[in-house]
């Protein structure tokens, strides 16, 4: 890759073409999922701990308006027909219906069991809603905003891709390291796909074929035919990747690492890692702005949309690892929370033990 850039008159010049981030923008408790709309200039976070919808202006990367919605909203997605925005409520079993431009709220539908994964077919007017606890899957009609059917998936149904050349969707289940294929139209089960343990995001790219699966257990991205069959091939990625999103040419995927605060990018066709972004705390999901070429990474941890410019091009080289990193643990002593008995690390010493850290990010 060329980095260098001449004008027409003088001398060439250096020119910095690697990524940029132009900003980390304050939206609320909890941002997961956003989604661009980039006609109209916007984008929409779920503010899970903050029980919101919240719409930002892509260029000036600023709020315009929020939406109260229900519990714990996870996932998001905009049908641009209708100009709407469905969002998961997890803890309240529902998907909340809002004005895309106005916030409004339209409708609130009852679903399954705790809610937490949304997926668009726009051409069939669907739209689909994965029940975590219930392992099913709810199909709501996006015009007429009317439960259609139920599709019997596995326990963890959350994260749904669709195929919309293919009419297929594919239902990520967390819990039973699987993906369930159903038909989009007919809600006709047709496969059942084992994944590694923990899959928490679907992609689908109807263009090159391919469904990808991000197993946030295994930090691994997994390449699977989209016509049907096992998995092609893993590709490793940081810790914890939980979100994902694919740019309009089908050679790049996004992976956010949530409990690294970073974003992998991997080149699809080469079958790589090409470079990482450094995001802000915990990223939970990432959608692509093709107008400006900007990168919106939603950060759980840090309540904060990063918007990365050029996110396909490798930035600057990332900081020495820590020069304590690997030596020796300095001698210490502290008293016990239970009864104050002084510890010290000599009770350690050349022993082996275990910690034990539960959701870490």
């Amino acid at each position: 890759m060329d980095h260098r850039d001449t004008p027409a008159q003088g001398p060439a010049c250096s020119v910095d073409l690697s990524h940029r981030v132009r900003a980390h923008c304050p939206v609320g408790r909890g941002p997961e999922a956003v989604v661009v709309d980039p006609g109209r200039r916007r984008a929409y976070v779920a503010c899970s701990r903050g029980d919101e919808v919240v719409a930002l202006d892509l260029d000036r990367a600023a709020p315009v308006w929020r939406a109260a919605v229900g519990r714990e909203p996870i996932p998001v997605v905009l049908d641009l027909p209708t100009r709407r925005v469905f969002s998961a409520d997890a803890r309240s079993d529902t998907v909340t219906v809002l004005d895309a431009d106005t916030g409004a709220r339209v409708a609130q539908l009852p679903v399954g069991c705790y809610p937490a994964g949304l997926g668009h077919h726009p051409g069939l007017r669907r739209v689909f809603c994965g029940n975590t606890a219930d392992g099913t899957v709810t199909a709501i009609d996006a015009d007429h905003l009317e439960i259609v059917g139920t599709v019997r998936a596995e326990l963890g149904a959350g994260s749904i891709a669709v195929d919309t050349v293919r009419d297929r969707a594919y239902c990520a289940n967390f819990m039973a390291g699987s993906v369930t294929v159903f038909d989009a139209a007919t809600l006709r089960p047709l496969e059942r796909i084992a994944v590694r343990e923990g899959p928490c995001k679907a992609v689908a790219d109807p263009a090159a074929g391919h469904l990808y699966v991000a197993s946030s257990l295994h930090g691994t991205v997994s390449r699977i035919p989209l016509d049907g069959g096992a998995v092609l091939d893993e590709l490793p990625v940081e810790r914890a990747p939980v979100g994902m999103c694919g740019d309009e040419t089908g050679g790049r995927l996004y992976v956010c690492n949530r409990g690294a605060g970073t974003v992998s990018v991997l080149d699809t066709r080469a079958g790589r890692e090409t470079h990482r972004v450094t995001v802000g705390n915990a990223p939970g999901d990432c959608a692509l702005d093709p107008v400006s070429g900007t990168l919106l990474v939603s950060n759980a941890g840090s309540g904060t949309v990063t918007f990365v410019h050029r996110p396909w091009l490798p930035g600057p080289t990332q900081p020495a690892v820590h020069p304590l990193v690997g030596r020796a643990l300095p001698d210490f002593a502290l008293p016990d929370l239970r009864g104050g008995r002084i510890r010290t690390s000599r009770e350690w010493a050349e022993k082996k033990y275990v910690i034990n850290f539960f959701a870490s990010w």
